[in-house]
């Protein structure tokens, strides 16, 4: 699979398993399919003990979380923190008016629609203005934008990670700071199992193994 859908796992040095999302901890690493019924599966099976060849421990946290739960939580806040960054870039319009006025812009004199970016919709949001910011979004994909929705956080969240109370709608365009939020965002989507992964090419890729790719 590509290396984007995977999860890197390190053994420190007391054998205890722990997740390297940022892919810069010593030693020989262990990679498993980004998804938490696969992680949940590689602890109760072994399959870390096996790739390491040592008796290894999953890392287990302050309140009992299993090594799945914990890797959840942080995909999920390298997610909030990179929309963070887009707020701070100046990249991230909110609102539903807002977001519907950018969205309406993106056309063109000649209808043609080139812009890359990123919908992001609160869980808890009413569905009436989720109906129909997905409505003018679909439109403007048949024009040929690429329009990328999330919908993996509440309202409450999302608003506590830019500096708001809350916020129900938001856009971001693919930039620099936009194209580091949709990688973390479809990480977390697919962990969650609510995306597909990326076409592994045909690749017969075994859910519980866990691999000594180094």
């Amino acid at each position: 699979m590509p290396r984007a859908m995977l999860i890197r796992f390190a053994v420190g040095p007391d054998d205890i398993i722990v997740p390297d999302l940022a892919e810069r901890l010593p030693g020989r690493g262990l990679w498993a399919t980004g998804r938490h019924d696969i992680v949940a599966q590689a602890c109760a099976n072994g399959s870390f003990r096996r790739a390491s060849r040592r008796a290894v421990t999953p890392l287990v946290g302050p309140n009992g979380e299993d090594l799945a739960t914990l890797v959840e939580a942080q995909l999920a806040q390298r997610c909030l923190d990179a929309l963070g960054l887009a707020r701070r870039a100046g990249q991230l319009v909110v609102g539903f008016d807002q977001v519907r006025a950018a969205l309406k812009a993106m056309a063109g004199p000649d209808g043609s629609v080139r812009k890359s970016v990123l919908l992001l919709t609160a869980q808890d949001a009413a569905a009436d203005g989720r109906n129909k910011l997905k409505a003018l979004a679909d439109r403007l994909a048949e024009d040929g934008a690429a329009l990328t929705h999330f919908a993996l956080f509440d309202a409450q969240t999302m608003g506590a990670a830019v500096g708001r109370e809350q916020f129900v709608h938001a856009l971001v365009e693919s930039n620099a700071a936009g194209a580091q939020l949709s990688a973390a965002l479809q990480r977390l989507a697919v962990y969650r199992g609510v995306a597909a992964p990326v076409n592994t090419g045909g690749a017969d890729v075994a859910p519980s193994n866990v691999v000594d790719m180094e």
